[in-house]
């Protein structure tokens, strides 16, 4: 069979969102972190696109998606709606990554009758729990700086001693195109959903998935968050930082076939 990346842009407003699709059949939309774009799946795409159409996506801010108003996460989820919309999707499986945790939650307590499943990767995801326990504040991520290659706690604190080569190809996709406003840590932190209509609104299945050494969300706010949602399951994976799906795509992408196995959604 032939695969094919198919580029493409979607005008919203003066906003230009750049997506990408490939593979065919059911739709899985990937949404990135706060240190990604599009680019970042490049261990997923391949690998899914064989039994699934997969959307790519640099979120506004990010990439070759400049953010001309800078309304960054503030649009993020209505940018996603737009998207489905564009393509007519009437129903996905969404996996978002840390700050595209809070993109696909936004968008399913919108619309939970469009989201089939959804895959929430080291994020919270803008829900928050009494149980959820944060380590006092830290310097903001260095969103627009170049700090040190391998330096950064968005993987496990010996990932560039064991891979230099896959640290130095994290950072280069990090500063790739646009970068997002300085202070877009706090923004995110500051978006958060009420919990009774998480619970109320998101029933569809949830697959709640941690590193075992993530620094930046610990696994016991993930666990946390799985224990608030109705419908979800946990699990963690040994060896890997915030970045499960960079620093250990087979383990990754296994859980999330395996997950969509047990819904029904591939066979």
């Amino acid at each position: 069979m032939e695969y094919r990346i198919t580029p493409c842009r979607l005008e919203i407003g003066e906003f230009s969102l750049y997506y990408e699709r490939a593979g065919a059949g059911a739709p899985l939309v990937f949404l990135h972190g706060l240190g990604g774009n599009h680019l970042s799946w490049w261990q997923q795409v391949p690998y899914f696109m064989r039994s699934f159409e997969c959307v790519t996506v640099d979120q506004r801010g990010f990439g070759l998606s400049p953010d001309p108003d800078g309304l960054f996460n503030r649009a993020h989820s209505s940018d996603l709606g737009a998207l489905l919309d564009h393509l007519r999707i009437d129903k996905a499986v969404l996996v978002g990554q840390s700050m595209g945790g809070w993109t696909i939650v936004g968008y399913a307590l919108d619309h939970p009758e469009r989201i089939a499943a959804m895959v929430m990767a080291d994020t919270p995801g803008g829900i928050f729990t009494p149980e959820m326990k944060f380590a006092p504040p830290r310097a903001p991520l260095p969103v627009d700086a170049t700090p040190p290659i391998g330096s950064l706690p968005t993987y496990a604190a010996d990932y560039f001693a064991k891979h230099p080569e896959m640290a130095f190809l994290y950072d280069e996709i990090r500063i790739h195109g646009a970068r997002p406003p300085a202070d877009a840590g706090a923004r995110l932190v500051g978006l958060r959903h009420d919990l009774a209509a998480v619970k109320q609104r998101l029933t569809m299945p949830i697959l709640c998935m941690v590193g075992e050494e993530d620094t930046l969300i610990t696994p016991d706010i993930v666990k946390a968050l799985a224990a608030a949602l109705p419908n979800s399951r946990l699990r963690t994976v040994p060896g890997s930082g915030h970045s499960i799906y960079f620093e250990n795509a087979a383990v990754f992408n296994q859980l999330v076939r395996d997950f969509l196995i047990e819904i029904g959604y591939a066979s």
